[in-house]
């Protein structure tokens, strides 16, 4: 009997948003369409990620909590990666560019939007894909923009947090802005949600479909310390960042301040 009201819930849930979601997509991109070239732009402004960004999570039912104060002006953001939802609810509360995965461009629909909202990719494996995304990283940060890389260079199950490659913190020496570090989790009661790790051979749209039938979620995002210019080394950024968030992982699940959006 449980098992078939769960059942019924998740159809009931599927019927309410499947049709938000799809008209929210096609805002999206009539608002993208408008942006202009977006690939061939070099800045294109946060403003339609953040707001599209929060109406996503709305539709899937996920509430934004967040601690700490984000920092204003070109930043370079690192933060743990658990699922390509990380992505948007980071956008909501916090307006940057995102460095991704080559693979995430060619997604459908969500991928497209991706490249119109100002994204930069990275192809991983290439000869060149480390040192071009370096110069877009460092273009950007001059400019005044904020950046978020996952320095993990791959998505986990949130239970613990990976290396971080200090590769990509060398643009924030080159740029000499600040650095801070996100720490994200998806509380459960079971510990980590365990519908939202995005990880292996996980497809979008399955992984999708699950999550639109899935009850209210929480996202927590700590904003941790702003580390100023000039910094020491890339190694120990790192170092300090992967610390800042492995403590936050690691912590008993608690409520956070509700973000105001």
């Amino acid at each position: 009997m449980s098992s078939w009201r769960n059942r019924l819930a998740r159809a009931g849930r599927r019927s309410v948003r499947v049709p938000l979601l799809g008209l929210h997509i096609l805002v999206g991109i009539l608002i993208a369409a408008a942006l202009g070239p977006g690939q061939q732009q070099r800045y294109v402004s946060t403003r339609p990620l953040v707001w599209w960004s929060r109406g996503l999570c709305r539709i899937l039912g996920v509430r934004l909590e967040t601690c700490g104060t984000v920092h204003s002006g070109a930043t370079l953001f690192v933060a743990n990666h658990i699922s390509w939802l990380d992505i948007f609810c980071i956008a909501a509360v916090c307006p940057t560019h995102f460095l991704a995965k080559q693979d995430v461009a060619v997604w459908p629909l969500f991928g497209w939007l991706c490249r119109r909202a100002g994204t930069a990719f990275i192809r991983r494996g290439g000869d060149n894909g480390a040192a071009e995304a370096m110069e877009q990283l460092v273009w950007r940060l001059h400019r005044g923009q904020r950046v978020l890389v996952f320095p993990e260079g791959t998505s986990t199950t949130g239970e613990t947090v990976r290396r971080f490659y200090p590769r990509l913190f060398q643009a924030a020496l080159l740029a000499r802005c600040p650095v801070q570090a996100i720490a994200l989790r998806y509380p459960h009661s079971a510990g980590i949600h365990p519908a939202i790790p995005f990880v292996g051979n996980d497809e979008l749209l399955p992984h999708l479909w699950q999550l639109l039938g899935e009850p209210a979620m929480t996202a927590e995002l700590r904003f941790g310390t702003i580390h100023l210019p000039p910094h020491s080394s890339r190694d120990i950024l790192a170092q300090q960042t992967r610390s800042e968030i492995s403590q936050f992982v690691q912590q008993p699940l608690a409520s956070l301040r509700s973000h105001p959006f």
